[in-house]
């Protein structure tokens, strides 16, 4: 799992943003950091799409948005931990601090629904998610991410 959190595509978030905006500057760093994204629009409004279907806030301060694209080359993960927490109607009512956005080719629905779970199982972990989602600074924050298992 740790091989595909890649530092210039894991951010913290100061400034305050709805979820849109938020979702907007994680495609953004996929988009800007990696060759696997050709079109940004069409994934941004996948993850979106996915979004109005069902929250993908799993709970504890948790977001996992993700989705599939034809736009996509490779399984990309973006992490954003941010300062001001957003609704994400995750089901315990708990507000976002962290949102891992997963995206994946649509051949590769294995190595996708994988990740998923494993990101879900990992991060039920308390002190695991603690690190994480106490992190103050992005430094802090990849080292945390670093520990992951």
């Amino acid at each position: 799992m740790l091989q595909y959190f890649k530092s210039k595509m894991i951010t913290y978030i100061e400034e305050k943003h709805t979820k849109e905006e938020a979702l907007k500057i994680l495609v953004d760093l996929i988009r800007e950091n990696s060759d696997s994204l050709a079109e940004d629009d069409n994934f941004y409004e996948n993850i979106l799409e996915r979004e109005k279907l069902g929250s993908t806030g799993i709970g504890q301060g948790i977001a996992i948005p993700h989705t599939r694209s034809e736009k996509l080359k490779d399984v990309v993960i973006a992490v954003g931990l941010l300062k001001h927490n957003i609704n994400f109607n995750a089901p315990d009512g708990e507000n976002v601090k962290l949102i891992i956005l997963v995206g994946a080719p649509k051949g590769q629905n294995r190595e996708y629904l994988s990740l998923v779970s494993q990101l879900v199982r990992t991060f039920r972990d308390e002190k695991l998610r603690n690190n994480v989602i106490c992190a103050n600074n992005y430094q802090e924050l990849l080292e945390a991410i670093a520990e992951l298992k």
